[in-house]
């Protein structure tokens, strides 16, 4: 039965060749004893099926790469969709990750939310940096401590956190890319109080200027005035169109987790110093912590604040003296003299 089949497949075979090859094949037949010449069938025909199959595999195997393919740009045009729709929940849990609290600064501080896209829909213009005007008086004059430091030679540029009017077009957050934030907010509000922060980090930075100028510094705010409108872009060009040494945001934020308490400072995760901006950070927020009898919650690179990433070439500090949801931290900012003593504190550690 099987000598059959091969026959008749052998048959089926021949009749596909051209002629002269097939005229070859029965030549070289005939001249093989009927013995060898069953087994030479035989042999030709399995020879003959297994090429057969192999363009059919190679075809399989092809069709089974660009089905792999297409299935890998499915998953990944899922993800970046999910991504896109769930991304302020997805860039909180991974700043959780990497130590940044995934909440804390939404509701609190200037540059709360990325808005990404194929191009920045506002870029900062070619508006010259502005020239804040001289400070307002503070209605007390502000002793210097009998240890005070020499700060004489530096130059600190003073960032009071915020305005009273927001601005809520577009500036470009991190340099060279798409990502986007509000030019300017008005930030936090006092849980019992209502006090605004705005108000009390223009309050602690006229403080703090006045007795960083007392040791010796030069020191320059980037707003005089609640009433202004500075982007943070702009208030990062102040401190590096100045060349100044130091760079110091002041603000008190706010925190969905009225538990939340303590002094917190952010630092940029590139440019010039950030391979010590995280320890020196760290140092700022417990000298200011100890100095207030609050505690301290160390520091945080991070890359969300606009003014932060666009001074990086600068000594940069977001301090957070402390968080205007959680009651016993607004009392303590309210105090007269929290601010003198977060004033001296600040001169120690530049003074290290």
């Amino acid at each position: 039965m099987q000598k059959k089949d091969d026959v008749s497949k052998f048959k089926q075979v021949i009749a596909k060749l051209p002629e002269d090859k097939r005229e070859l094949l029965y030549k070289r037949l005939r001249s093989m004893p009927e013995s060898e010449r069953e087994a030479y069938i035989s042999d030709f025909i399995k020879k003959y099926y297994s090429k057969e199959k192999e363009p059919a595999a190679e075809k399989n195997v092809a069709q089974s790469v660009i089905i792999g393919i297409l299935a890998a740009f499915v998953i990944i045009g899922s993800l970046y969709f999910i991504y896109v729709f769930n991304k302020s929940r997805i860039d909180s849990k991974f700043n959780e990750m990497l130590g940044m609290p995934p909440e804390e600064t939404i509701n609190t501080s200037p540059e709360s939310d990325t808005i990404m896209g194929p191009e920045p829909k506002h870029f900062p213009t070619d508006m010259p940096t502005p020239v804040p005007t001289d400070a307002t008086p503070t209605p007390t004059p502000v002793p210097l401590d009998s240890e005070h430091p020499d700060l004489s030679g530096l130059v600190i540029v003073i960032d009071p956190g915020h305005q009273q009017e927001p601005d809520t077009e577009l500036e470009e957050s991190i340099p060279g890319t798409t990502a986007e934030k509000e030019r300017a907010t008005s930030g936090a509000t006092g849980v019992n109080t209502n006090v605004k922060e705005y108000e009390i980090t223009l309050k602690y930075s006229l403080v703090l200027k006045e007795y960083l100028e007392g040791c010796g510094a030069e020191v320059i705010l980037t707003r005089t005035e609640n009433d202004v409108n500075i982007s943070n872009i702009e208030r990062a060009a102040i401190a590096t169109d100045n060349n100044a040494d130091y760079f110091i945001r002041i603000h008190a934020d706010s925190a969905p987790d009225g538990d939340i308490s303590g002094v917190k400072v952010y630092v940029p995760s590139t440019g010039k110093y950030s391979s010590s901006a995280a320890s020196s950070g760290e140092d700022l927020a417990d000298i200011v912590a100890e100095a207030i009898g609050s505690e301290s919650l160390g520091s945080v690179q991070s890359n969300m604040y606009t003014g932060l990433n666009h001074a990086d070439s600068v000594r940069s500090y977001q301090l957070v003296i402390g968080y205007l949801s959680n009651s016993d931290d607004e009392a303590l900012i309210n105090q007269e003299d929290t601010a003198y003593k977060v004033a001296v504190a600040v001169s120690e550690f530049l003074a290290e």
